[in-house]
C-alpha cells in the first residue's frame, strides 16, 4: 500500500469525530508494512465571557517523521488568534506517540505535557525500555535492540497524573491506568462524547493484510502481558462511561466497540 494513498477520512488531517473530538491519522511506511499513527485534538474551556473554547488538549504526539505535518495540521484547527494548546496528553512514552512533543512545546510555550509518573524516566531522563523486567521471552529478547529515547520533556513541563486524580480538565477528560505495553500506560476518556483513547492497549491495523485486524497489544513492544491484559479487562468494564474504542493504530474510522473488545477476549482468552 502506498504512503500516498488516503485510506481513512481523517489521513493527513484533523477531522471531527464526535463534537469537540478532532482525530488526524499520519502513515508511517518501512518496508512492505504501513502503520496508521493517530493523534486527537480535544476542545478545552471557553474563555470567560466568550462562548467559543480557545484552550486545546493533545492526545499523543505521533512518530518523529511527521512532526512538521503535525505542527501544519494543528495550526490549521487552532487557527483562531486566542486558540492554544494548552496540554498534550500522553497515552505511553514510545516514540511514535512522542515524536512532535517537543516541537509543540516550543509553538506553544505555554502547554504542559500529561503523563503517568511511571512514564517520566522514558520522557524527561531518556531511559530506555531495556531496563523493564517483562513477562514475555519476545519482549525479554526484543528489548535489547531498544534504544534511549531522544526526546528529552523538561520537568517543569510535565504534569504528572495517576487515575482518580483531579486536575483542571477533569472534567473534560479522565485519566485512566492502563498500565502493561509500558509500565505507566494510560488511556483518557473524552467525556462528553463517551470516548476512550487507548494508546496501544489494543491495536487495529491492517498490516500487510487488506482489512482492519484487532489485536493484543505487541508482544515485542510490551514490557508486561499480563498487565497489559487485565487492562484490557478494565477498559470492557467501562461500559458504563464508554461507548467507543479509539486506538492509536486504527484503519477503522469508527474505532472499536466494547463488544468487539469483549469479542477478542473471548475469542482469544490467553
Amino acid at each position: 500500500m502506498g504512503a500516498q494513498a488516503k485510506v481513512i477520512p481523517d489521513q493527513d488531517q484533523y477531522v471531527e469525530i464526535r463534537p469537540g473530538l478532532f482525530r488526524c491519522t499520519t502513515i508511517l511506511t518501512f518496508g512492505f508494512v504501513a502503520l496508521p499513527i493517530a493523534t486527537f485534538l480535544i476542545k478545552g474551556n471557553p474563555i470567560p465571557g466568550e462562548p467559543e473554547a480557545h484552550e486545546w488538549l493533545m492526545v499523543d504526539a505521533g512518530a518523529p517523521p511527521h512532526t512538521e505535518n503535525i505542527l501544519k495540521n494543528v495550526k490549521e484547527v487552532l487557527k483562531h488568534p486566542k486558540d492554544t494548546l494548552k496540554y498534550i496528553c500522553i497515552t505511553h512514552a514510545h516514540l511514535d506517540h512522542t515524536g512532535a512533543s517537543i516541537a509543540l512545546l516550543d509553538q506553544y510555550p505555554g502547554c504542559k505535557v500529561v503523563a503517568h509518573p511511571e512514564e517520566k524516566p522514558f520522557l524527561c531522563d531518556g531511559k530506555s525500555f531495556k531496563s523493564c523486567v517483562g513477562d514475555t521471552w519476545v519482549f525479554t529478547i526484543m528489548k535489547h535492540l531498544s534504544a534511549p529515547s531522544k526526546i528529552r520533556i523538561p520537568e517543569d513541563k510535565m504534569l504528572l497524573l495517576r487515575e482518580g486524580e483531579e486536575w483542571e480538565y477533569s472534567h473534560v477528560v479522565k485519566v485512566i491506568e492502563t498500565h502493561g505495553h509500558t509500565p505507566g500506560s494510560i488511556s483518557f476518556i473524552h467525556v462528553s462524547s463517551r470516548c476512550i483513547m487507548i494508546g496501544d492497549a489494543s491495536k487495529n491495523h491492517m498490516f500487510i493484510s487488506k482489512e482492519p485486524h484487532l489485536t493484543y497489544p505487541l508482544a515485542p513492544g510490551t514490557c508486561h502481558m499480563g498487565n497489559a491484559i487485565k487492562s484490557l479487562d478494565k477498559i470492557i468494564s467501562l461500559k458504563e462511561q464508554v461507548d467507543t474504542i479509539l486506538p492509536a493504530h486504527d484503519y477503522n474510522p469508527e474505532g472499536i466497540t466494547i463488544a468487539e473488545l469483549q469479542e477478542l477476549r473471548t475469542s482469544d482468552p490467553r
